[in-house]
């Protein structure tokens, strides 16, 4: 098995330990269902051919069409795609929607693009896996270095051998093309949103927590903007240039802005954010920021997860043992991918739906949700990880066995 999907499924072995009764739903998740892989070619303006190897893994689908988002990453692999829709399996179970998990991926360095050649290579991503993104069978979505306008030109390849479906088989588009403005935003925002609700259960006063914010992208500057306009003090903010820090406290907008313009003023290297001292880090930019190596130096008592598999499976234990909590990142994440069902669903029903009710239905679902999973870890001596798994599995263990799938 490659390595990290190895990992992360491994994390699945103490909530067997703890229910014994979900060996069976262990071993199906052990291996994804398919993982497709393709080259895409498209023509750069100055004439030439690039090559990029892309991927689709649709990890299983239990409980309905797969879903899951399309990065666009130099590092891309079909490793980290497994995991990817290993992860998204788990997080809609925990947030009980009617999806199984996925993840797609190109290997390409998309900054180097310009945007006619950006968006020719969505639009040959969408014409590549037209035969799996169906609305009934597999939705993409925005990811890693991708957006709005990258999901309508895979919409545009999808209709190249699909027929009127395309749109309903992607999510987080344009407004005009069938998207909503709640999936704005939605994965940082719903990230806060969670843990406003969950601060009692976390014993976390956020009115006096310090707040270091790891990723200046879409989800860790909405997190951030969310968490100091509800009165939150944000004392160290970094991306892959640098960190800065105030104990004062940081304005995310003015940050922000200033890294937009180019004149942010960097304290540190990047890698200092995880020593600041803080209540609260959120970790809002890369895979496995978190491992052995520095688990040790981590400053936090209260880690939440918005970038998939933040926290490596090898600093597990050395975080337990040091009595720092984890917030997981299949539920803390799980913004964007609820406000992408509401999306699916407004193509689905073929009904228009106000804002205002697509915004109730999103905190619903997602305060549903973290009460949920807030019993499960008092079952689980606040080990949140753990009940966020336990609680993923058992929903996906009765319906296999509703389906009759380990019937000797």
């Amino acid at each position: 098995m490659p390595e990290l999907l190895e990992q992360a499924v491994g994390r699945l072995d103490r909530a067997v330990d703890a229910d014994p009764d979900l060996k069976d739903i262990r071993k199906l998740l052990s291996l994804p269902h398919e993982v497709i892989e393709r080259e895409l070619t498209i023509r750069r303006d100055d004439g030439q051919r690039q090559y990029a190897r892309a991927w689709r893994c649709r990890y299983n689908n239990l409980k309905g069409p797969t879903k899951g988002g399309v990065r666009f990453a130099a590092s891309a692999n079909s490793d980290e795609v497994s995991r990817l829709g290993f992860l998204m399996t788990l997080k809609c179970a925990l947030l009980d929607l009617p999806f199984g998990g996925a993840k797609g991926a190109v290997r390409i360095e998309a900054e180097g693009l310009t945007d006619k050649e950006r968006y020719q290579l969505a639009e040959t991503y969408g014409e590549a896996f037209s035969d799996v993104l169906r609305p009934d069978n597999d939705i993409a979505a925005p990811d890693t270095a991708t957006t709005s306008d990258d999901m309508e030109a895979m919409v545009a390849g999808i209709r190249h051998k699909a027929n009127g479906m395309a749109r309903g088989a992607v999510t987080g588009k344009p407004e005009d093309m069938g998207g909503i403005p709640l999936r704005k935003g939605a994965t940082g925002k719903g990230a806060f949103f969670i843990l406003d609700k969950l601060a009692a259960d976390l014993d976390l006063d956020l009115a006096k927590s310090r707040i270091a914010v790891q990723g200046m992208g879409k989800a860790g500057a909405e997190f951030a903007r969310s968490a100091a306009q509800a009165g939150c003090k944000i004392i160290a903010m970094s991306d892959s240039t640098g960190m800065v820090r105030n104990e004062d406290g940081l304005n995310p907008d003015d940050v922000l802005q200033a890294k937009a313009d180019g004149t942010l003023d960097y304290t540190d290297d990047t890698e200092a954010i995880i020593g600041v001292p803080a209540d609260v880090i959120c970790l809002a930019a890369i895979s496995d920021a978190v491992t052995e190596g520095n688990a040790t130096e981590l400053n936090a008592r209260f880690v939440l997860e918005i970038a998939n598999a933040a926290v490596s499976s090898s600093a597990d234990e050395i975080l337990r043992n040091r009595d720092v909590t984890v917030g997981p990142d299949i539920l803390f994440n799980s913004g964007g991918v609820v406000a992408s069902y509401l999306e699916w669903l407004v193509f689905q029903k073929g009904r228009k739906v106000s804002p205002e009710e697509h915004e109730a239905q999103w905190s619903d679902r997602l305060l549903t949700s973290a009460h949920a999973l807030a019993a499960t870890a008092e079952e689980c001596e606040g080990d949140w990880r753990l009940a966020a798994y336990l609680y993923s599995l058992r929903d996906l263990n009765s319906i296999a066995a509703a389906q009759g799938i380990f019937d000797s």
